[in-house]
This record gives C-alpha cells, sequence and structure tokens, in this order.
C-alpha cells in the first residue's frame, strides 16, 4: 500500500479508531496511546493491508485486539481500574443539562459488560451495519443483534437506576 492510499483508507479512520478504544478503555490517555501504537504499526505493516477486502473492519479488528491486550496488561500488573470514579467526577462538575446527560449515559455505558458495551458502541455510536460488527467482534449477526438487544435493554435499566439515585441525592 501506498503512501497516499493509507493517507486516504487509514488515517480518516483515527477517530473512530480513538472513540472505540475509548469505550473499551475507559480512559481518554490510554486510548490515545493505543491508537497511536497501532496507527504506527499498521504504516510499518502497510503492505500486508493490500489484501484485505474491507481496510475498515480490519483497523477496527485491530484496534479492538490492541484494547484487549491494554486491559490484559492492566489486569496482569493488578492496577485498580479507578475509571468510573473519574466518570463521576466529571459528571458532576458538568454545568449543562446536555453534558450532564452525555456524561451519564457514558458511566451507564461503563457499567455494561464489555462485550455489550463494545457492539453497542459500534452500532449506535460509530454506525456500523451489523455485519461489520460481526467480522469485527467474531461472532454470527444473530448474535450481535442479541448483545446489542441485552445491551440497550441493560442500559435502560442503568440509567433508570442511576436517574432515579439522582433525584432521590438531589431531594435530601
Amino acid at each position: 500500500m501506498k503512501e497516499t492510499e493509507f493517507t486516504s483508507l487509514v488515517v480518516p479512520l483515527r477517530d473512530r479508531m480513538f472513540r472505540y478504544a475509548q469505550s473499551l478503555l475507559l480512559s481518554p490517555a490510554e486510548a490515545e496511546d493505543a491508537v497511536h501504537d497501532l496507527l504506527e504499526r499498521l504504516w510499518a505493516e502497510r503492505a500486508r493491508l493490500d489484501g484485505c477486502r474491507s481496510i475498515d473492519s480490519f483497523v477496527m479488528r485491530a484496534v479492538r485486539n490492541r484494547c484487549y491486550d491494554c486491559l490484559r496488561r492492566r489486569q496482569a500488573c493488578g492496577r485498580r481500574d479507578d475509571t468510573l470514579a473519574g466518570w463521576t467526577e466529571r459528571s458532576a462538575a458538568a454545568e449543562a443539562e446536555g453534558w450532564e446527560m452525555r456524561e451519564l449515559v457514558r458511566r451507564a455505558m461503563g457499567c455494561l459488560p464489555e462485550r455489550q458495551r463494545e457492539v453497542l458502541h459500534l452500532k449506535d455510536i460509530e454506525g456500523y451495519p451489523t455485519r461489520e460488527i460481526a467480522g469485527t467482534v467474531g461472532c454470527d449477526e444473530a448474535q450481535v443483534r442479541v448483545i446489542l438487544s441485552r445491551a440497550r435493554n441493560s442500559l435502560r435499566e442503568v440509567l433508570k437506576k442511576m436517574m432515579d439515585d439522582e433525584r432521590t441525592t438531589r431531594t435530601d
């Protein structure tokens, strides 16, 4: 793959890659590092991209694998994960109601199981079709639809509980 092809096919995916990595790692700094490292590796091995049918799916799967590697390293090092506490602090600091709701949704998504969070992010935030999500996460389309349904139901329940807790806190 030539430099111009790489620049036109892979580099425009950077924002998507970052958002996906952030949804998996729950840390903007780690997501940025993962995406940067992955882009460097893709550049170094760009000749291997010539045979790909779907560069987009390949790159997103690579992001997923890189994030899982980061999560495994985090777990192996015994690092405590305080990212959800960070989401709580940022949400409380948000002034605008729209920002507060966005933070509430992010926190709620952070409570979902990893697989549900991943599929929900790819479908509802990134807008990938079910077929591509199936290829990215390594399951069939029917499983993606089931995971997505469960994720949406779980997210609805978590959001309802969070909003009820928030109302209770405000009235006290």
